[in-house]
């Protein structure tokens, strides 16, 4: 009994050595990779200089992140790593396939893509003066005012109705053209108003609003979004992503993510929550996290974190990748960290 005891100690089972199993690979620089200020730029990495590294299979590589920029004195948001593909931080050796002896490749994060597009494109001029031009138009956008007042003996929804609407106008080719909604909404036989080319808002979305999305559907861009104010811009995302206008749902979350502040930061995070902004929430909790006393101490971020608890998942998630591996509490054994092996230049 107690040699089979022995046994066992001396061989755990086959899912336990798999958990402890460890990887050397190699982390290479695609390029120079330099730790830059407004003063002067230091050369960190020079191109093609290789690192060796010895990690757990089944270690995150938010730990290599973390010690490679940390190492070479380097600031970890500026890099990305790719082995075939882009690796994350929740992504392990194990998950990607990496054997010993591959290569990791780290490069300088490349900078977002530029949307702004000069406006004196004569294609443009042409689509906002179709946008414009009432002969053709054949659908229209009914958007129910706001009333100044409402009588008591009637609601705030039938009094709405009682106030003449405001009709936008537009063209049903180009709409069905640039969005998967609309052509399901006019396609024939749905129902006689889309037959007609009736599109009820209500009290959705204002005519600001509105038209906002007729230029940008027309013309691919909007003149003037740097100044709309960031609740315009919400209504704007809230908007493209009911109906499903994919490059317009970037397009607004690019904006907010331009205007996150401490007071804002706790909606912002909110409204990725209901209308599924993924940008906007990674921008967020980041935000969040490297202003964490100051955003949590805000009675807005108490506030709008009861109506939404949930959000505070991700939060958590984002906290406990910037503890170093092996730091928590509670007797838990010390994880293996990223370790230097050499570093050579190829």
């Amino acid at each position: 009994m107690a040699e089979n005891d022995n046994n066992a100690a001396n061989n755990p089972p086959p899912q336990q050595q798999r958990g402890q199993e460890h990887i050397e690979f190699t982390v290479r620089a695609a390029e120079d990779l330099y730790l830059r200020g407004t003063q002067r730029t230091e050369l960190r990495v020079a191109s093609e200089t290789n690192y060796s590294c010895l990690m757990l299979k089944s270690q995150r590589f938010s730990s290599l992140f973390r010690h490679y920029a940390k190492y070479h004195g380097l600031k970890k948001d500026t890099l990305e790593y790719f082995f075939v593909s882009e690796l994350q931080n929740d992504d392990t050796p194990e998950s990607v396939m990496l054997q010993r002896g591959d290569v990791i490749m780290v490069q300088k994060k490349k900078e977002p893509e530029n949307i702004v597009v000069e406006d004196d494109d004569p294609f443009r001029v042409d689509m906002i003066t179709l946008m414009t031009d009432t002969e053709h138009q054949d659908a229209v956008f009914v958007i129910d005012r706001s009333p100044t007042s409402t009588p008591k003996f009637m609601s705030p929804t039938s009094a709405a109705r009682h106030v003449d609407p405001i009709r936008v106008s537009a063209h049903k080719s180009i709409l069905t053209a640039r969005g998967e909604y609309f052509k399901g909404l006019f396609r024939k036989g749905c129902w006689s108003e889309s037959d007609e080319g009736i599109i009820n808002v209500g009290t959705e979305f204002n005519e600001p609003t509105i038209r906002r999305m007729l230029e940008w559907v027309y013309s691919n861009r909007i003149r003037n979004f740097a100044d709309c104010a960031a609740q315009d811009a919400m209504d704007l995302l809230r908007l493209s992503d009911k109906w499903l206008l994919r490059d317009l749902k970037r397009i607004c979350e690019l904006k907010l993510i331009s205007m996150i502040q401490i007071e804002n930061c706790a909606k912002l995070l909110c409204a990725t929550h209901e209308f599924d902004a993924k940008r906007l929430r990674t921008a967020t909790v980041k935000f969040i996290m490297d202003n964490v006393k100051e955003v949590t101490t805000s009675k807005g971020f108490k506030d709008e974190m009861k109506a939404f608890p949930q959000l505070l998942i991700p939060l958590l998630q984002e906290a406990a990748n910037l503890i170093p591996e092996g730091e928590g509490g509670g007797g838990k054994r010390r994880r293996v960290e990223v370790v230097k092996v050499e570093e050579t230049r190829g």
